[in-house]
């Protein structure tokens, strides 16, 4: 057997003329298609990547104002809480410089009686005092948010027709001792808000603290003034009987 150059010479010039063919319009299109499909898949990697990375920012900046808000709440209760101290205290203090009006009142009546008569009346004057001081101090809330939830209440527990015809009544006033802050005033509105009444707000210092509710129908009485004067009324009924 020979081996026919010719033919594996033509053999060899087509498969090298095939060779050619697949590169042209086989091999190099395919490169260039995978290499683009690599380019498109490093681009969404890296738009993933970056909006991973914005996510974990946005994360930390919400947790940083999350702590922020809840610091900022924790000394907006502890600022609550040590103005309502406060005012307990102011409230507390003007009790007793009542009570010293009472008993300097009763010392000045009592001048023309007997020494044994005046110190009987002096220390009577000043039991009541006191009592009347400690028995009032006792039912107070604490502070405008403490008057604002007792109004509430009373709201609430008022009789639809009655209640129809206070705030329904002409001229509904809210009446504070001193201008109310911020918190207390919303607390006052969210009270009234279920009745629908939308009452002007004013100020009448003789309250000493409280928050009323007035109208040409009637008042809802809900002040430290009051309940002095309703436990001094009270006790002395007491003694009279």
């Amino acid at each position: 057997m020979t081996f026919d150059w010719t033919s594996f010479a033509f053999q060899l010039i087509n498969v090298l003329i095939l060779l050619a063919i697949l590169h042209h319009f086989l091999f190099r299109p395919v490169a260039e298609v995978i290499t683009r499909r690599q380019a498109t898949t490093d681009a969404a990697l890296k738009a993933a990547e970056d909006a991973k990375a914005e996510a974990e920012a946005a994360r930390a900046k919400a947790d940083a104002e999350a702590k922020a808000n809840a610091d900022a709440r924790q000394q907006v209760l502890a600022k609550a809480r040590t103005d309502a101290e406060e005012r307990r205290q102011g409230l507390l203090d003007k009790a007793r410089q009542d009570a010293a009006r009472i008993v300097a009142d009763g010392e000045t009546a009592l001048d023309h009686r007997s020494a044994d008569a005046q110190a009987q009346a002096l220390d009577r004057a000043r039991d009541l005092a006191e009592t009347i001081a400690r028995r009032a101090l006792a039912a107070q809330p604490s502070g405008p948010l403490g008057y604002a939830e007792r109004l509430t209440r009373s709201l609430a527990g008022m009789g639809h027709a009655e209640r129809d015809a206070l705030l329904k009544g002409d001229g509904l006033r809210l009446v504070a001792p001193s201008a109310l802050d911020d918190d207390a005033l919303k607390a006052a509105q969210a009270a009234l808000a279920p009745y629908g009444a939308s009452p002007q707000v004013d100020i009448d210092p003789a309250l000493i603290a409280g928050l009323e509710l007035r109208s040409a129908n009637g008042v809802i009485r809900n002040s430290l003034a009051h309940d002095l004067d309703t436990i001094a009324e009270a006790m002395r009924d007491e003694r009279a009987a």
